[in-house]
């Protein structure tokens, strides 16, 4: 008997499958896998974000405005969406993909996936540098073998052949063997973060013309400046082009393709390594304790803590949490520059203070160093500020 009513509900719930559109069986989909619910938790984080900053608005007016762009939002996104799915998946294949979905497991799966994401991220972001610190140790170590004299003398013969020039100090420099970044290895090696550094590259003219040099463009080109000469290298002449390491600007390990420009676009290539100290996040606070003022209005005068970047590198305020909400936030997004300040603004609601009982109030604000959007940012500094 039990075995007759789940065959019955399953071939039920077949026929209710069979008797959907296509569209209507990508939205159930959507459903089913938990994407529907992550769009809406993402526009509710969005919404928190944009309350918290545009304070003095009411509470009704945010739950209208989310309820609408989530209308909205959504509509947008199935018609994104329809088509690609569509394009991708058969509708035998997505029939299948709702009875998993549908099943016991399934819903395990939706369910458990934002939590294992949520705990994957510190591992994997861990997982990632250790990835990219070893993949950078394993390029660092090619050029290190020593060359022999027969090696030397075939790399100047064809360098000159090449490029017209014989380098003089070939001893101070690395041959890149595996021709992987070019020619030469320029390496800094390890530094002290408090000098610059400047290597030299001596060569000679040895072709039947003058031989002008130009500053290789990069994506970067802060951290090494060239001095390559201002006229061209005539005939039979020797020069030393020398590239900097700019000590203030320079931080962590580093390895990177570089190049100088000669005669009509053509290059010497070359790598540039070296391994500078981390630098820290340096700044001062106007105040990190404030007294609370009796609020007489519906809203208090504004609270302003002024942030100023005392240091050489670039930070930005990546986020700032309250211990309660009894107040609303204003600071500024962008990317802090050396000695430029910029204002921390806490203005207590009343409202808000009612139903807390408390005017005690602790920010904790995270400072993330770099430019804000860039690749290799990282959090590492972490202010507390109170207001009691």
């Amino acid at each position: 008997m039990r075995t007759n009513l789940i065959t019955a509900i399953l071939i039920l719930f077949a026929l209710q499958i069979n008797a959907q559109s296509l569209d209507e069986k990508i939205e159930n989909l959507l459903e089913l896998d938990g994407t529907i619910r992550n769009i809406e938790n993402l526009i509710t984080q969005t919404i928190n974000y944009q309350k918290q900053n545009n304070f003095g608005i009411s509470d009704n007016y945010w739950e209208a405005l989310e309820q609408k762009v989530t209308k909205k939002s959504l509509a947008e996104l199935k018609t994104i969406v329809k088509p690609i799915y569509s394009k991708n998946y058969t509708e035998s294949e997505i029939d299948n993909l709702i009875t998993f979905y549908s099943s016991p497991t399934g819903k395990l799966v939706t369910e458990k996936q934002p939590i294992i994401i949520e705990e994957l991220n510190l591992p994997l972001m861990q997982w990632s540098q250790n990835l990219g610190s070893f993949v950078i140790e394993e390029i660092e170590n090619r050029g290190k073998n020593e060359s022999t004299s027969d090696e030397k003398e075939k790399f100047k013969t064809e360098f000159k052949d090449k490029y017209g020039l014989q380098i003089l100090n070939l001893t101070d420099l690395a041959i890149d063997k595996e021709n992987n970044i070019g020619d030469l290895l320029v390496d800094f090696g390890k530094t002290d973060g408090e000098k610059d550094v400047t290597k030299i590259i001596r060569v000679k003219n040895n072709s039947n013309k003058e031989i002008e040099f130009q500053e290789p463009k990069f994506l970067s080109n802060e951290v090494i400046k060239f001095d390559l000469g201002n006229e061209p290298l005539g005939i039979g002449e020797t020069r030393d082009l020398k590239i900097t390491l700019i000590a203030e600007l320079a931080e962590n390990k580093s390895y990177s393709m570089s190049s100088i420009n000669y005669d009509n676009g053509n290059k010497i290539q070359f790598g540039i390594k070296y391994d500078a100290p981390a630098k820290e996040i340096s700044f001062e606070i106007s105040n990190r304790k404030m007294k609370f003022k009796k609020l007489k209005q519906d809203f208090s005068r504004p609270y302003v803590f002024i942030l100023k970047n005392t240091g050489k590198k670039e930070f930005y305020i990546s986020d700032i949490k309250l211990d309660k909400q009894i107040a609303y936030l204003n600071w500024n997004k962008e990317t802090i520059k050396p000695n430029e300040e910029t204002e921390i603004r806490v203005v207590y609601s009343k409202q808000l203070i009612a139903k807390q009982k408390n005017t005690d109030l602790k920010l904790k604000v995270d400072l993330t160093k770099g430019e804000k959007g860039g690749f290799s940012s990282f959090a590492n500094e972490t202010i507390e500020l109170t207001i009691e």
